[in-house]
């Protein structure tokens, strides 16, 4: 069926600008990020690289997050997608609404989905990794543990619920957006390979994350919410299950905080089991039915 509303930019043209307009909307945010930083404190760039992971400076950093997720996601989606159709929040799925069956499929899929990545996580802490592999995934890891520790406070239940508004949803709508709703949906749309689509942009999301521990963790969750934007073409629903996933890690980390545990020793929690990997199975029956369900509805409705 012909896209009535594409304009003349190929689809691969799009993957490739939606990458450059991503790292050229890192630098805008760095640039953004430091002129907020100047006008919050009245200190220079080199003090903003020393309160990274000082709580003193929790606001501004939330901040700065949030301007990165924005001005390096959000908003270079939005462009690019407006540079290859008339309808840019169509293209990138914001128009479907949700059937309450799809929620559930989706809600079900990502729990057993934590179990897989919860098993994967273990495993990498686990691999014979070379000495010097190891030196760099563990300056990896602390270097995110002390740069999420500056984003989160758990004095208070409004301090929680704000850091889960960071660090869950935030990221939820800007990074599903990018990644699902632009690169993903573009490079398929380009070539009409689901799987290299998915593995592709999954490979992608995880990398950009840095960190050499998760890499498995973080790719396993990105095939898994690919493939329920690949299946639904509904953004929100990646959206959602995005927040479900981060924010049952916020708290996750706040019930290990107050049980005792340093903020430190929660960020950098290497236990767990491989009983998650069990869930394999399970998901791919979920995706199954999920399937099945999509092909009834359209039959149904008459597409």
């Amino acid at each position: 069926m012909t896209d009535l509303y594409k304009k003349d930019i190929s689809y691969t043209a799009g993957f490739f600008m939606l990458i450059a307009f991503g790292v050229g909307g890192m630098f805008l945010a760095g640039a953004i990020g430091g002129v907020a930083w100047n006008l919050m404190t009245g200190k220079g760039l080199a003090e903003l690289n020393l309160a990274i992971g000082n709580p003193a400076y929790l606001r501004e950093m939330q901040v700065l997050q949030t301007l990165q997720a924005v001005f390096g996601f959000l908003l270079p989606t939005i462009v690019t997608a407006s540079m290859l159709s008339r309808k840019p929040l169509s293209l990138v799925g914001f128009d479907q609404k949700a059937a309450g069956w799809q929620i559930l499929f989706a809600i079900a899929i990502i729990l057993c989905g934590l179990g897989i990545s919860s098993g994967l996580g273990y495993l990498s802490y686990q691999l014979p990794l070379p000495a010097s592999v190891k030196l760099r995934f563990d300056q990896w890891e602390n270097a995110y543990a002390e740069q999420a520790a500056g984003l989160v406070n758990f004095k208070t239940i409004p301090d929680l619920l704000l850091s889960i508004v960071v660090l869950g949803l935030i990221p939820a709508v800007c990074e599903e957006t990018f990644f699902r709703g632009g690169l993903q949906n573009f490079m398929y749309r380009g070539n009409r390979n689901l799987w290299l689509s998915v593995v592709v942009v999954s490979l992608i999301f995880s990398v950009i994350h840095l960190s050499g521990y998760g890499f498995l963790s973080r790719l396993a969750l990105g095939i898994i919410l690919g493939l329920i934007y690949q299946l639904s073409g509904n953004i929100w629903l990646n959206i959602l299950v995005h927040f479900i996933n981060n924010a049952l890690a916020v708290i996750v980390m706040y019930a290990q905080v107050q049980s005792g545990k340093s903020m430190a020793e929660a960020m950098t929690d290497k236990s767990g089991s491989y009983l998650g990997l069990i869930a394999i199975p399970l998901v791919v029956l979920l995706f199954m039915q999920m399937q099945k369900k999509i092909q009834q509805t359209k039959v149904a409705d008459g597409i």
